[in-house]
């Protein structure tokens, strides 16, 4: 199975944003389907004031580079730092993106059947006004 050296590279009031992690193939599909499945405009935050703006998963993907690594070089890397290092989005703030959007998703869906709720408990029937349906 194949190796990657993942590098995320941004540029911020021209100071260079860079981090990188290591994964496996399968890591590197995972992530890149997880990426793609985000269409909307999420921000990435650095500090207090400072945070890297996305217009989507695909703007995100744009700024990785996947290079293959051998193997030794794999096992090198992932000791020694054994998690992502520097500024790499990883896959977890990106689930998490997912999980917020699918809740807010929920919630949307459940003030709309409120609102149907409240609508239809207020309509009265009356027999008398069919007359006046066209």
């Amino acid at each position: 199975m194949a190796k990657y050296l993942v590098t995320f590279n941004d540029i911020i009031n021209d100071v260079d944003i860079t981090g990188f992690s290591v994964m496996t193939e399968k890591e590197v599909e995972a992530f890149e389907q997880l990426a793609e499945s985000i269409t909307w405009a999420f921000t990435y935050p650095l500090n207090n004031d400072i945070e890297l703006e996305f217009s989507s998963g695909e703007d995100l993907l744009s700024r990785i580079d996947f290079k293959e690594i051998a193997n030794e070089e794999y096992k090198i890397l992932n000791k020694v730092f054994n998690e992502p290092h520097g500024i790499f989005i990883a896959e977890e703030f990106l689930q998490d993106l997912l999980d917020e959007e699918e809740d807010f998703d929920d919630d949307e869906e459940e003030e709309e059947d409120d609102d149907w709720g409240s609508y239809r408990s207020d309509t009265r029937y009356n027999e008398e006004d069919d007359d006046d349906i066209y």
